[in-house]
């Protein structure tokens, strides 16, 4: 292999970034290879500007010299292969000192912000300001970078679930290391750059997302104003067959605009891991997680197979009643127990907790917590991440690090038309082909949008037992293959997965490689991540 292209760009990325972001140091490599899932790709280097105009420059550097980039954010992309290149030999490109917070505007309610700014970090920076506006969170842990989450189209809770359709002036370093600005934002002083997200002329923000077109810099992000008076509420199904009624009627709610916050289902292997971990020795070393200590566990949320919740987010109590009165008349009769939550009743559930739980095993510390710490109010969560940790014997440590702990965790995100028969065909193929695999089927139903069902599947496991990552992946495949047999294909994909799509019967491979090729004709950013180019004609492939 022929290491001199590299040693030259490497020398000329320490001209650019200076010795200390330019890093070759084995355990770093090491790190940045190790993902959630076995992965084989080999990282020569990771480079890390602080500004765009060094991307510029380290963008040159690598078309100059034939080395490819694979740029991240801060690198926390677990369940999906987090920093892990989707090809051998990528020079990783860490975004993560690009953190400012570049603009803000609280009466427009927008923010604009680079690569490496955090949910935590963002938020925190609201509520320094004693700003009455919030950001959609997500799942992930608050340590993830925003923007990343948005250009790989994930979705929040609360009012502006839909991330990816509440952003726009992106500005994009492109593989030639010019600079482009989209929508508005391309023009000089323009008023509206970071409110009105088409612009003039044709739309470009969406080739910057699950694209390896360019390098997101900057992008304006609109945020929601925190609601004045808001309620929570919750309801069981004892019965996973009510799923699918809930569905329509969920989806009848969300066509009227009720709730304007997202609503999500969990079920009972999904709630055991966010709560704690695989109970090894009850269940004798065995897996899958057997029925009769699952039915022992779900007592902590009064043994029911599926929860689901939501919010109402009002301008007043009137607001709220009236919604109320129309959430409960569409879903009580279809439920077996609907709860609201608002600030006197979480009151009491905080004096009644110990005493409540001592005698049913209900614990009312999670309604207290939900009411005052929701991700409808734009307040990040750890408890989702800490699933991850499920099958391991060890207890998370306080800073938790999947990679690093070799924790096993693959997503898989299939996107399902919004009614009971879709929902309830989807989750018997998961729910039966992970237990046939011997992996509990922890599976989130997220309905950030009227028409679309976002099911997230969470594959958890333990890396340091042999053979679990094979298994892990095989069940994973089934899974994945199976859904997609039935017209159920993943809104986001893994970087095992960039290929693993069904073939497509129109001219959309043409022209991303006609794209790809005008771009990126040297083939310089991260070659092979949501380019499908097994469907490129072979002029461009």
């Amino acid at each position: 292999m022929n290491t001199q292209p590299l040693e030259r760009a490497l020398a000329a990325f320490r001209e650019v970034l200076g010795t200390a972001h330019v890093s070759t140091d084995e355990s770093a490599r090491a790190a940045a290879e190790t993902a959630t899932f076995a992965t084989t790709h080999r990282i020569p280097a990771i480079i890390s500007p602080g500004s765009a105009a060094e991307v510029e420059a380290c963008v040159r550097i690598a078309r100059e010299h034939g080395v490819p980039l694979y740029p991240v954010s801060t690198g926390k992309n677990w369940g999906y292969g987090s920093r892990v290149p989707t090809s051998d030999g990528a020079i990783v490109l860490s975004l993560a000192r690009m953190n400012r917070i570049l603009d803000f505007n609280e009466e427009l309610a927008y923010v604009a912000i680079e690569p490496g700014v955090t949910m935590r970090q963002l938020v925190a920076y609201l509520n320094d300001r004693g700003s009455r506006l919030m950001l959609s969170v997500t799942g992930s842990t608050p340590d993830s970078s925003v923007v990343g989450n948005i250009c790989d189209r994930g979705f929040g809770a609360g009012v502006n679930a839909e991330r990816i359709a509440h952003i726009c002036n992106i500005e994009v370093v492109l593989p030639n290391g010019e600079r482009l600005n989209t929508g508005f934002g391309r023009f000089p002083g323009a008023q509206t750059a970071s409110i009105h997200r088409w612009g003039i002329g044709p739309q470009l923000d969406g080739l910057f997302t699950q694209s390896n077109l360019g390098i997101v810099t900057r992008m304006t992000i609109w945020l929601a104003p925190r609601p004045r008076h808001h309620e929570i509420f919750y309801f069981r199904l004892r019965d996973e067959r009510r799923v699918e009624a809930v569905t329509d009627i969920i989806r009848d709610l969300k066509l009227q605009g009720l709730p304007r916050a997202s609503v999500s289902l969990w079920n009972d292997y999904k709630l055991v891991s966010m709560k704690g971990q695989y109970p090894w020795q009850e269940a004798a070393g065995k897996t899958p997680l057997p029925e009769a200590l699952l039915a022992k566990l779900r007592r902590a949320w009064g043994g029911a197979a599926w929860l689901g919740g939501g919010a109402i987010l009002a301008a007043s109590q009137d607001q709220i009643a009236a919604e109320r009165a129309v959430i409960r008349k569409a879903l009580h009769p279809h439920v077996d127990k609907l709860s609201f939550v608002g600030q006197r009743a979480a009151r009491v559930a905080r004096l009644l907790q110990r005493p409540v739980q001592r005698l049913t095993g209900f614990d009312l510390s999670e309604v207290v917590r939900a009411y005052e710490q929701s991700p409808h109010l734009g307040i990040p969560m750890e408890r989702n991440i800490r699933s991850a940790y499920w099958r391991k014997k060890a207890p998370p440590p306080e800073q938790t690090d999947p990679d690093r702990d070799r924790c096993g965790a693959i997503w898989l995100a299939p996107a399902v038309p919004s009614t009971g028969k879709h929902v309830g065909t989807a989750l018997r193929i998961v729910r039966e082909r992970a237990l046939a695999h011997a992996f509990e089927p922890g599976i989130s139903v997220i309905f950030a949008t009227e028409r679309c069902a976002n099911i997230v599947v969470a594959l958890m496991y333990d890396r340091e037992l042999p053979g679990e990552d094979g298994r892990a992946m095989a069940c994973y495949q089934d899974i994945f293959d199976r859904l997609a047999a039935q017209g159920y294909l993943p809104y986001r994909l893994g970087i095992q997965s960039q290929s693993a799509l069904p073939a497509a019967q129109s001219s959309y491979g043409t022209v991303v490689g006609a794209l790809k090729r005008a771009l990126d004709p040297d083939d310089i950013l991260a070659p092979g991540r949501y380019d499908f180019r097994h469907e490129w004609p072979p002029a461009d492939n």
